[in-house]
């Protein structure tokens, strides 16, 4: 899967940070829901072996891609979920909590059944590196270290397992950028965007409109017939 040319990251967008932590949550959510239905012994080896293949997946799909936007002054859109279970990372890394504790947050505090987090409808059936379907705890750690194109090319082979329209697409080109000034150039990107949206949103009133007048037009004639139709059941009846 590895493509062993360069990313560059100048042409990393937004729209792709927000589509690969999309994808990291997913992940979470099928790591969640098969461990929550595993009847493996929670030894304490087992679950600081999970906590080791947990912190591979934000140092794979989330960190590196958070850290890219807070470079470019931007702010990737991310889950409930996954706001939530970054904030039991971030209490790991900083030990306001301990280890058998992140566990116990993760599995309570996480779950992707809960109301304000749901996050079940992303789930498909194949993910590379799936390690939550083997015994990890016994199998050892043996996760490689992925590149933003192995990483692209997972996020991608996701979506396609998804409905279409489910990956946000790249939007309009945005004019009059200018380099150095990261603030202006997300204010001309979000506006660019906007006028996106407003000229998207006037050609689909347009096509309703149109085809509510075609659905108008067709009722109108099928008026006279069915007049006729009407008349000729009430003649009937009266010999």
């Amino acid at each position: 899967m590895s493509n062993s040319s360069k990313y560059d990251l100048t042409e990393f967008t937004i729209l792709d940070a927000t589509n690969i932590l999309e994808y990291a949550t997913s992940r979470f959510v099928a790591i969640w829901i098969a461990c929550d239905r595993s009847h493996v012994p929670r030894s304490p080896a087992y679950k600081a072996s999970f906590i080791q293949h947990l912190q591979w997946e934000v140092d794979s799909f989330v960190f590196p891609y958070i850290n890219i936007c807070m470079v470019f002054n931007t702010h990737p859109t991310m889950t409930n979920l996954l706001h939530s279970i970054l904030g039991r990372f971030s209490c790991l890394q900083t030990r306001n909590i301990t280890s058998e504790q992140f566990y116990a947050e993760f599995f309570t505090h996480c779950s992707p059944h809960d109301p304000e987090l749901r996050f079940t409808h992303r789930v498909v059936l194949k993910y590379t590196h799936d390690w939550w379907k083997d015994c990890f705890d016994t199998l050892g750690f043996a996760l490689p270290s992925l590149d933003v194109n192995e990483v692209l090319d997972m996020m991608a082979d996701h979506f396609e397992q998804l409905p279409m329209g489910a990956m946000l697409l790249p939007g309009p080109a945005v004019a009059g950028q200018v380099e150095g000034d990261p603030l202006l150039n997300q204010i001309l990107a979000v506006k660019a965007h906007v006028q996106h949206f407003g000229d998207s949103l006037e050609k689909m009133l347009q096509e309703k409109t149109m085809m509510a007048a075609v659905a108008a037009s067709s009722m109108s004639e099928l008026e006279g017939p069915m007049d006729e139709l009407e008349e000729a059941l009430l003649t009937s009846r009266w010999p």
